[in-house]
């Protein structure tokens, strides 16, 4: 048997499919150049219809390839969305740590207030000490008004 011959009967697949063509389109014009025009039409007819096989499956591999693209961009997606939530909860929660942490701070200053003021309370004389300025100048206040000179004493 001639080596065409041999591939002829065999299934192409995949990889061989160009060479299986290749083969079979030769074993086609040696039959046309014989005179067997049955053989030629018979290998004419498996030349095409492998050729539509092998546009299915290539249609197919094209088809598959784009659907796992649109899966993959999908979940993409649907990660892309899960991590903005994320982030969207992470400064909700950023957001009620500052206000906690602002009510502590805003009690402690509160309390330290407080405290500061008792402190003061206690420590502070009730009776003020008047400066030697102002008892010089009620002094002389007071001599203006046992002058009945009003107007100075004002």
């Amino acid at each position: 048997m001639v080596k065409g011959q041999e591939i002829i009967y065999q299934e192409p697949n995949d990889e061989n499919i160009e060479d299986f063509l290749k083969i079979l389109d030769e074993h086609r014009q040696s039959c046309e150049q014989e005179g067997k025009y049955v053989e030629a039409e018979m290998a004419k007819n498996r030349i095409n219809e492998l050729k539509i096989q092998d546009y299915e499956r290539r249609m197919a591999t094209k088809l598959m390839q784009q659907a796992q693209q649109r899966e993959d961009c999908e979940q993409a997606h649907i990660k892309q969305y899960q991590q903005f939530n994320q982030w969207d909860e992470d400064l909700l929660q950023t957001q009620q740590e500052d206000s906690q942490a602002l009510a502590e701070l805003e009690d402690r200053q509160t309390k330290e207030i407080e405290n500061n003021r008792q402190i003061l309370e206690e420590n502070l004389p009730l009776t003020f000490k008047y400066s030697a300025e102002l008892l010089n100048k009620q002094k002389i206040q007071a001599q203006f008004a046992k002058q009945r000179d009003y107007a100075a004493a004002h």
